[in-house]
């Protein structure tokens, strides 16, 4: 790997070979993103700093301690932020086993890097893998109604001459790019099914 790139998994996605300063860009924009929880007084009155650690870790959440630090603060309470982060310990446990990083993937959601380093790279494969799926399919799906729009738009007896003959060359850009987007599915589907296959043998699916 050379000193200016690098290959980094953000928001789901793996991007390939990014600039440094891009990459320091967007771990600052994913660390605004996540410093955005708060509580409010009786919440910070009542909690239960343990069972708090334990729903953020299983949810995949990053470390709000800091944020619900300064959401008590304001009121004069505080935050116990070792048992915090021990219940979060916990929560993540469970998060981040092989099965859940499969559904989270498929689901369309993001990993933000949260579970501990033995764990990590697994849950990052098997998340990409089903990600990558998704994303296909949501690709052809949107692919094929802008062609339908496209179809009935050039059906439409208002529609102008010069208008259809430029859906006609759409439409052949189209069809292209829908056999591609078809191809990108089977392959994605190929890939998934085989990560499923292993993780069934692994007695983690």
């Amino acid at each position: 790997m050379s000193s200016a790139s690098t290959r980094f998994f953000f928001a789901g996605h793996f991007v390939s070979r990014l600039p440094l300063t891009m990459l320091t860009a967007l771990l600052a924009v994913s660390a605004l993103l996540a410093g955005c929880e708060s509580l409010s007084p009786a919440e910070c009155a009542t909690a239960d700093w343990r069972q708090l650690g334990v729903q953020d870790g299983s949810r995949g959440r990053t470390d709000r301690a800091a944020d619900y630090y300064e959401s008590c603060s304001k009121a004069g309470l505080s935050v116990n932020v070792a048992v915090y982060r021990a219940g979060r310990a916990q929560g993540l446990q469970s998060y981040c086993q092989p099965a859940n990083a499969l559904n989270e993937g498929l689901a369309g959601n993001s990993y933000e890097g949260v579970c501990p380093a033995p764990m990590d790279q697994n849950f990052r494969n098997i998340h990409g893998i089903a990600w990558r799926d998704q994303e296909a399919r949501k690709s052809l799906a949107r692919l094929q109604r802008e062609q339908d729009q496209m179809e009935a738009e050039l059906r439409d007896s208002k529609t102008a001459d010069d208008r259809k003959r430029t859906l006609r060359e759409q439409l052949s850009r189209s069809d292209r790019r829908i056999e591609e987007a078809r191809y990108a599915v089977r392959d994605a589907g190929y890939q998934l099914d085989r990560l499923r296959s292993d993780m069934r043998q692994r007695g983690q699916y």
